[in-house]
């Protein structure tokens, strides 16, 4: 057996390059989310021991330790403004792993160090939760497994491909106790971690103005997934509603303040109208604005597994149907919700006059508003002449209009006729409040790309329209479709004509490629990092069991745990304990066996000594090789440590080494 490693004893410099290569990879997820001020040094302090150019010239005393760390953590309290929360604690523990390492000397530090690269490597899935995260850490573990083998040792071995070897294999077998846990310890939910934006991205904005969600609809980015419960709608339902702009200072649209959330969603419809119920399952990318998506009309609020597998409420609706979050989105969000694919819904509250027309910016469209209204006094009439208009007139969907002045709309109108949705849904609502209509712009997100059993909706998918109040419901209008019917039809790529440039279309495979490997990462994000109590309920489910109570599951995984344990050991200790004890021989039989080949066969009865030194006649020229063997096979065989199997594979592995570098004999 080994003997246990003395706490205070100094490692070795190949131990030491091993740490610092531990610690370098534990740190580089780390680097797409952390400060460059912070990461740079973090990873200098680890480099300047690593390269032995320059671990002789960079040495920092013991007595600046501790004033360095401090100032680091200082540092980092003064840039996030905050102690006790995710960023800066993890920015602080990259710090420290760098600094212990560089002032490490003895096995105890070492220990030390390993455990604080595990959880520093842990933290980058505070981040991310993706396949490249899992990637990303499977060979930092093996290298923290590799480092606790070596101190334990002592020493890296003259053969390192065993410590290699047993490293896998130990990483290998403990998979299935680390799937079983995963899958049989009860699901809770978890809460946010923090309130950092980490990877979160901008997406829809609280305030439209001219272009902004053109420039939105050159991102390819994935908004979020939609897995549908029952069939998928055509694309003249999929308006996913997001902010709802009801304010307008003449230039931009805004979300005026609600004081009114409710937790409860009831949508309700004329009788006679079309109305289908769907349910469906949100993916939702990490977003740095509190609202989630939901088909028009939501008709129940979106929910996830909460401690006790019944459904949390994640967010309230507003008075305009708009969802506000109850959670944090800095990170990806599952939710399941409910719909009626409807373009009308009745309200409860009458519109006020915060809908109708508050400003005298562009005077030229509210003439000619007016002027309309003087022929048309059915609302629904006039708001479907000013469509007609749209599509009649010389107007144009383009993502790259002309600049526009003042009165931007007037501008808009009249002279240029060129616009985004955002010009189209902001001109058609300001008319309709200019003719007496209460009216909104609604943005989200229209349409979505089918990819197997799922949708995707980019971030080009972007798209804002109309709702006005008419025969008491919001009714939905798009002046973008009258203008360019292929955007709601076929999508925005296809209504742009080529405007925009669509690298998949000049690689199809590469689309291909593409929406395969979102298909895996979707169904990742879905079973694993998706994994809730609602999930584990129905495995057990279907497996015909109930899910155990804690006693009978502690029971369980420990009978399972038992009987893998057994099924690992007795290949080694039973069934092939005989062969395995004789590792070393064997490679000395094939040794021997090589010789023979080459006319140097061994005589019943001769020792092994006598027999390397008759090669050696033959063969003066590996001399010191072949005495080099002998020891070795000595050493495994007959040697104070010839019952330790860590030292019988070292030997056995000196031998086949040498059997290769002899080759030339046979």
């Amino acid at each position: 057996m080994s003997r246990p490693v003395e706490q205070n004893r100094e490692f070795s410099d190949s131990t030491a390059r091993l740490l610092g290569v531990t610690v370098l990879l534990t740190q580089l997820p780390l680097l797409l989310h952390l400060p460059l001020w912070i990461c740079l040094p973090g990873a200098l302090l680890v480099l300047c021991r690593v390269i032995p150019a320059l671990r002789h010239r960079i040495r920092l005393p013991a007595f600046l330790m501790t004033p360095l760390v401090l100032i680091g953590a200082a540092a980092i309290v003064i840039h996030y403004g905050e102690v006790f929360n995710r960023d800066p604690c993890v920015a602080f523990l990259f710090l420290l792993v760098g600094f212990k390492y560089l002032e490490s000397k003895t096995s105890h530090d070492a220990s030390l160090l390993v455990v604080l690269s595990a959880f520093l490597l842990m933290t980058q899935f505070f981040y991310w939760q993706s396949i490249a995260a899992a990637v990303f850490a499977i060979p930092a573990l093996f290298l923290i497994g590799l480092s606790l083998f070596t101190l334990q040792r002592g020493a890296l071995p003259t053969q390192p491909r065993f410590m290699i070897n047993l490293t896998a294999k130990l990483l290998l077998q403990a998979i299935p106790v680390a799937t079983l846990l995963f899958v049989a310890v009860p699901r809770v939910t978890a809460p946010g971690i923090g309130e950092g934006h980490g990877n979160a991205i901008t997406g829809l904005s609280s305030r439209m103005s001219p272009g902004s969600v053109a420039s939105l609809s050159m991102s390819n980015e994935v908004a979020f997934r939609v897995e549908f419960h029952d069939t998928t709608p055509t694309r003249h339902d999929l308006y996913w509603r997001g902010p709802v702009l009801s304010g307008f200072d003449g230039h931009e649209w805004f979300i005026l303040p609600r004081a009114r959330h409710s937790t409860f969603a009831e949508t309700t419809i004329a009788s006679g109208t079309r109305a289908r119920p769907t349910r469906y399952t949100v993916t939702m990318e990490p977003t740095s604005n509190p609202w989630l998506m939901a088909l028009d009309a939501p008709s129940a609020l979106p929910t996830r597994p909460a401690r006790n597998s019944m459904p949390e409420v994640i967010a309230s609706i507003t008075e305009e149907k708009q969802l506000d979050s109850l959670v944090s989105l800095n990170r990806a969000i599952r939710y399941e919700a409910g719909s009626l694919l409807t373009d009308r819904f009745i309200s409860n509250i009458q519109p006020g006059a915060e809908y109708l027309l508050t400003t005298r910016h562009n005077p030229r469209a509210q003439r000619f508003a007016r002027e309309l209204r003087a022929d048309f006094s059915d609302d629904m009439t006039l708001a479907n002449q000013i469509l007609r208009w749209f599509s009649t007139e010389q107007f144009h969907y383009t993502l790259s209009p002309p600049r526009l002045g003042e009165d931007s709309i007037d501008d808009f109108l009249f002279n240029t006729r060129r616009g985004f949705c955002e010009h189209y849904s902001g001109s058609f609502v300001l008319m309709l409040r200019a003719a007496g209509i209460p009216a909104r712009v609604v943005t989200g997100y229209q349409g979505g790309e089918v990819n197997g059993d799922y949708m995707i909706v980019r971030q080009s998918d972007a798209h804002a329209w109309a709702e006005a109040y008419i025969d008491g419901q919001w009714q939905r209008f798009d002046p973008t479709a009258a203008v360019s019917p292929q955007r709601v039809e076929r999508g925005m790529s296809e209504a742009l004509n080529g405007e925009r440039t669509e690298l998949f279309k000049q690689w199809p495979l590469l689309k291909t490629v593409s929406m395969q490997w979102d298909k895996v990462n979707y169904q990742w994000q879905s079973l694993v990092i998706g994994f809730d109590a609602k999930l584990q309920n129905k495995l057990w489910e279907k497996f015909g069991l109930k899910q155990p109570g804690a006693l009978g599951l502690a029971i369980l995984i420990i009978a399972v745990v038992l009987v893998w344990i057994a099924l690992i050991l007795a290949p080694w200790r039973i069934l092939f304990g005989t062969q395995r004890a004789d590792v070393c021989q064997r490679q000395w039989e094939k040794l021997c066996q090589g010789f023979a080949r080459r006319g140097i066969a061994r005589n019943n009865g001769e020792t092994a000594r006598a027999y390397v030194n008759r090669v050696i006649q033959n063969q003066p020229e590996h001399r010191e090789k072949l005495l080099q063997l002998l020891d070795s096979y000595h050493t495994g065989r007959f040697g104070t440590g010839s019952q330790d199997r860590v030292i019988q594979k070292n030997c056995a592995a000196q031998m086949r080494r040498y059997r290769r570098q002899l080759g030339q004999f046979w």
